[in-house]
């Protein structure tokens, strides 16, 4: 039977159903027309070759009464562009901008500019949505332009020109910032630099003055060229390319500081490869993933490996170094939820993930002591992933726990602390499989079975 993807039904000439484990888009006669447009340049045939650009192949009998379907391999996880670093973003708008010119010299155009079309596979950005592609009309403006600019450009200046993350803002409102909105927030003198007056004042004062519809017609009308368009791609993807984040890796080096981190790494990551020999999972869920190290470890077996951590610079680094596992911003106390239409177009992040194994390595004391959650809370949400878990658990005289308790009693500290009463609030949700203290500190490792 044929499921639909919840994020997949805005485009009538194509959309993408599951079928079990295989990935289908069916496609109208529009659609079918758009894809043997596509399949015959040189440029599909080269973007695909390279990894740009996702594989498609035209079903001969296709499922559900489609007039016509392709199948896609399937993207081994789902992200989110206000889950990705500066880099990531930047390197799929160039992405956007490139297969647009190349198209453009063979007579198509996409016609949507739109991150969600983008995901990371194997550590580089991949364009997923075939049905974006679409014959050129001669005279039509680049239609994807303003949607490039709210959900690439301006986010991306954001944080390069005024140093405001735009993540937030992404999560909050997923057709990203307007021209009127970046107009308010740059300074005067960003303001008045030759992109910013036309990418962002010029298109206020459209937006103002016009309608969405009026602006396409005012543009049709003075006479647009796939030259012209060209013109601005060339623009843009030098605009792009120029914008740039200083940042560094300092929380993660002072947190790297603390004797334990150095002492304790390859011992976690033994206790890690047992787990994998044991339960042989397909994807593990790497929570508070600093650096992606167990990450990478766990990549290396073969498994897809999500690393999650709300520390964009010290994830941004491990893209930037050409880390092949997946990369999630997000703050674990509060985590990427359920958006979009119906509350179900882009689904949350645990229903994305779905681990096979959860690693739970320097987390549990920071959601404890710093965000002051319930240890029976931790434990709990750990549980209601049903997959094998490994916990790090430290104890009060940590010398981490010392530092995130200065200034808090103990009247402000929930039970569930010392060793003894966290054992005691796992066995009703799990079964030790394995423990281990690490090296003779006040840290322990434990491999645990839900009931």
């Amino acid at each position: 039977m044929l499921r639909a993807d919840p994020g997949s039904f805005r485009d009538p000439a194509s959309h993408v159903v599951f079928d079990g484990q295989r990935v289908l888009r069916l496609l109208d006669e529009r659609g079918l027309a758009a894809w043997h447009a596509l399949a015959k340049t040189d440029f599909h045939r080269r973007a695909t070759a390279d990894g740009r650009l996702i594989p498609a192949e035209l079903l001969e009998q296709p499922p559900g009464g489609a007039i016509a379907a392709l199948e896609h391999p399937r993207v081994p996880f789902v992200s989110y562009p206000f889950e990705w670093t500066f880099s990531m973003l930047r390197d799929a708008a160039l992405l956007q901008l490139d297969l647009l010119a190349e198209a453009l010299a063979e007579g198509i155009t996409i016609k949507d500019a739109t991150p969600f079309n983008i995901q990371f596979i194997e550590g580089r950005p991949v364009f997923i949505d075939i049905g974006s592609f679409e014959e050129y009309q001669s005279g039509e403006p680049w239609i994807g332009y303003r949607q490039f600019t709210r959900q690439f450009l301006f986010p991306l200046m954001l944080r390069s020109w005024a140093g405001i993350p735009f993540q937030p803002w992404l999560r909050g409102d997923m057709e990203g910032p307007t021209a009127a909105d970046m107009r308010h927030i740059l300074s005067l003198g960003k303001r008045l630099r030759p992109a910013a007056l036309m990418h962002v004042s010029l298109q206020a004062r459209m937006e103002q003055r016009l309608s969405g519809a009026a602006i396409r017609k005012e543009l049709a009308t003075a006479g647009f060229s796939d030259q012209l368009i060209l013109a601005n791609v060339r623009k843009l993807k030098k605009l792009v390319t120029g914008l740039t984040w200083a940042h560094d890796t300092h929380g993660w080096v002072e947190y790297e500081s603390y004797r334990h981190v150095s002492r304790d790494r390859e011992a976690k990551a033994d206790f890690l490869r047992k787990a994998l020999a044991t339960h042989r999972p397909q994807r593990v869920l790497d929570l508070g993933a600093n650096d992606a190290y167990f990450s990478e470890v766990a990549h290396q077996s073969g498994t897809v490996a999500i690393a999650v951590d709300g520390d964009e610079p010290v994830l941004d680094a491990v893209y930037r170094r050409g880390s092949r596992v997946c990369l999630v911003i997000s703050d674990l106390n509060n985590p990427s939820p359920a958006q979009g239409w119906a509350g179900a177009e882009r689904p949350g992040l645990a229903e994305r993930a779905d681990p096979d194994l959860v690693v739970a390595y320097g987390l549990i004391h920071h959601l404890i002591y710093t965000a002051s959650i319930p240890p029976a809370r931790v434990l709990a949400w750990l549980a209601g992933f049903g997959c094998p878990v490994l916990i790090e658990f430290v104890a009060p005289d940590d010398e981490m726990v010392a530092k995130l308790t200065a200034n808090k009693v103990d009247d402000e500290l929930h039970r569930g602390r010392t060793r003894a009463e966290f054992e005691e609030l796992v066995d009703p949700l799990f079964d030790v499989v394995a423990g281990e203290r690490l090296g003779e500190g006040s840290r322990y490792l434990y491999s645990l079975v839900p009931h």
